[in-house]
Order: structure tokens, then sequence, then C-alpha cells
């Protein structure tokens, strides 16, 4: 009987003689995946080279010796023949297969899987409408741009035919959870974070800093790619129309990418003054700590991507005022944690700040953050996965594998 389950993920690894690099978040993932699956695990990840993880902000070096899953390197965007036989032999062993993402690579995969009756699960998190703003945003050529748009309706109907013939779909966050719902109403969804439980606020310690509130300046936050779809540059406007209204504040940006010169000129007056602060990108446990000492998070995200920022920011017992998008918006329905202001509106986005910051709803607003996150955690979210990859093994896949979309949720 095969009952391995083999996990194709995007995140890659670079191999050594003795050890692997890879992001540390994908290997604390897996050894929670190990510890709660009593069956043999392997990943096929994409090679890297040593420049590729070279100043990764958070990665790790993993001896071999040491891995309790098993790591196989392929090369990516399209299988070589090497990586299809290396494939098919994984396929022998697999009672089930976990599909990182809705891309070309993958799709191969599933066809394979279909052709040997081996139940995948798909893990989703980028919409249709945020494939195309990724795509417009990492695209400069007109030309180019312009031909990824008249191809973009035929990788959407390829999608959802792989979505149509999955077993399951792990849906992170709310966007493609709800996008994919006639399509295959087998989902699960959960919430992709680092925050453990051990990594929530206590009620002390958050009762504790927003007493001392009044006292002192607003400390505001941002940490994440300084890129378009992030919003950054929105984030110093933010900031320059609260120093133009004269409301005291400090904001303090951690992050890296290619908007950060422009964005250093943007602040210049209000860094000069101590309002507006942007740094390099830190650890995950040190930007835990900072967001700890923050009053609310801005956030500018044009993009409707399920970050795990959202998540990770509330498990400090942070709430976040947030642009309109497809992620933030339902999320700051159902958590209660924050504000939403229209997209692109940096001037509403200041007025919802001022207004929060001085209102009791701060601190409601916080407590609820934490009280979503602490119902999140990342053992919560590996618990309901590994729970739903232990039954489709052992039941086997619950439809036929055609690539036919459903019209309706059954």
């Amino acid at each position: 009987m095969r009952e391995g389950i083999l996990i194709v993920a995007l995140c890659g690894a670079e191999p050594r003689a003795h050890s692997v690099v890879m992001e540390r978040k994908f290997h604390d993932g897996m050894l929670g995946f190990v510890e709660r699956l009593d069956v043999p695990i392997a990943c096929l990840l994409p090679r890297l080279s040593a420049a590729e993880t070279d100043g990764a902000i958070d990665s790790i070096e993993a001896p071999l010796e040491d891995l309790t899953y098993r790591i196989h390197y392929v090369e990516r965007p399209v299988p070589t023949p090497d990586n299809l036989r290396t494939i098919e032999g994984l396929l022998d062993e697999a009672g089930l297969v976990i599909l990182g993402a809705l891309e070309n690579f993958n799709m191969a995969i599933a066809k394979l899987c279909q052709r040997r009756g081996v139940p995948y699960v798909i893990v989703t998190e980028y919409t249709q409408k945020t494939q195309l703003q990724i795509m417009r945003a990492t695209t400069p050529s007109l030309l180019r741009r312009a031909v990824r748009e008249l191809r973009f309706p035929l990788g959407v109907r390829r999608a959802h035919q792989m979505v149509a013939g999955a077993a399951e779909i792990h849906a992170n966050g709310y966007p493609t959870y709800d996008e994919f719902a006639t399509t295959n109403p087998h989902r699960t969804l959960f919430f992709d974070t680092r925050a453990r439980a051990s990594d929530i606020i206590s009620n002390a310690e958050l009762s504790a800093r927003l007493a001392s509130h009044e006292s002192a300046r607003p400390n505001l936050i941002f940490s994440g790619r300084y890129h378009p779809i992030k919003g950054a540059l929105d984030v110093i406007r933010v900031g320059l129309e609260l120093d133009r209204r004269g409301f005291d504040f400090q904001l303090d940006l951690y992050g890296k990418g290619p908007l950060r010169q422009a964005m250093e000129s943007m602040a210049r007056g209000a860094a000069a003054a101590g309002k507006i602060n942007i740094h390099d990108a830190v650890s995950f446990p040190e930007l835990q700590q900072t967001t700890r000492q923050a009053d609310l998070f801005v956030c500018c995200h044009v993009q409707g991507d399920p970050s795990c920022t959202y998540v990770e920011t509330f498990a400090c017992g942070v709430p976040i005022a947030g642009y309109a998008n497809e992620m933030w918006s339902p999320l700051c329905k159902e958590s209660g944690a924050g504000v939403v202001v229209r997209n692109g509106d940096y001037k509403a986005m200041a007025d919802a700040i001022i207004r929060l910051l001085a209102s009791e709803e701060l601190s409601a607003a916080s407590h609820r953050a934490r009280e979503f996150a602490s119902r999140h955690t990342m053992e919560i979210a590996l618990d309901s996965r590994a729970a739903r990859m232990t039954a489709l093994i052992r039941g086997g896949a619950n439809r036929s594998f055609a690539f036919e979309p459903r019209s309706a949720i059954t």
C-alpha cells in the first residue's frame, strides 16, 4: 500500500555536501508535519544556487543526517526528463501529493497523479486578481505585459481544471477559499503563520502596553518587501500626511526591496525629525519583539495575498489599518482587529489612524487581534491540515480525478 506523502514546494533549497540551506519557515512546517503524520514524507524542491540563498533573512542550514524527511531536487520551470523520472519514482511510493501552487510545473505533476490514480491536494493563496496584479507589477516591458495578459485567461482555465481534479483544496486565507467554491467544494481554510502559541503576547503584557499608550508617542510599524505590490511608497505617504497635519508619531519600517532608495528620498524631512525610520529586514523573532512595542500596523498592500504578516501582527496584539484588498477586507470584518480604507487613499488612511489612536477602540481592537491569532496559531493550522491529509490517505480519493470544473457546490 502506498502511504507516503510527497510535498511539492516552490521555495527551493541549496544542496551542500553534508547539509541543505532552506527557508526556516518551510523547515519548521515540515518538522510539524513529520510530528503529526505517521507516514514517510518526501519533498520536491527547486534547486537553488549559493548566490540565490546568500543573504536570505531567515534561512537555516540543516545537516542532512538530522533531517526527518527526504529532499529531492528538480529544475524549474519546465520538468526535465531526469525530473520526470524522479517524480515517477516518488509517485510509486506516494499515497498523497501536496502541490504548493497553481503553476505549470505543478500542473504537469497533477496530470501524472491523475494517470496513476494518486490523489493530490492543492495549497492555494493567490486569486486571479492578485496574480494579475503581481504580473503587472513585476513585468516592466509593456509588450511582454500585453502578451502575458492575452495568455492569462488560458492560464486561469487550466488552473480551474487542476483545482477541479484535486482531492481537496487547502486555501491559505479567504480569497481563494471563496474563489474556488464552485470549482471544488472540498476545501479547508487555514492561515499560514510562523506565530506559535508561545509567540502570542500575554494579556498582561498587552494591557501594560495599552496603559502606557496615552503618555507615549504613537508607535506605527510596517514590515515586508519594499515593493509596489506591498504599497511601500504609500506607507511613506501616510507618514508624510500625518506629519503635514502636525500629528506626533513614530513610524518604523522593516524590510528590503527595490523601492528602498525612493522611500528614503521621500521620507528625508520626516526622517530627519525622527518620525519615519526605514530599517533593513530583521529575523522573525526580532521582528516579533519589535512589533510587540507598536500601537498599530500600517498596511498599504495593494495585492490581496494572504500574507503571514496579518496573523503574525495580531499575535503581538497589534491591530492593522489597511487598504481594502481581497484579504484584509474579510479578515478585518471577521477579526474586528483594525480598520479598512479605500485602496490607494493614503489621506483616508491617515484619517483612520488618527481616529483609531485617539479612541477607546484601539484597546478593543488590540485584544481582538490577540484573540484571533490565538485561534489561528501555526500549531492549529498544522493540526487541521495534517488531519485532512491523514483522512485522505486512509480513505483514498474522495471522487474521480477528471479535469472537469464543477458548476455548483454539492
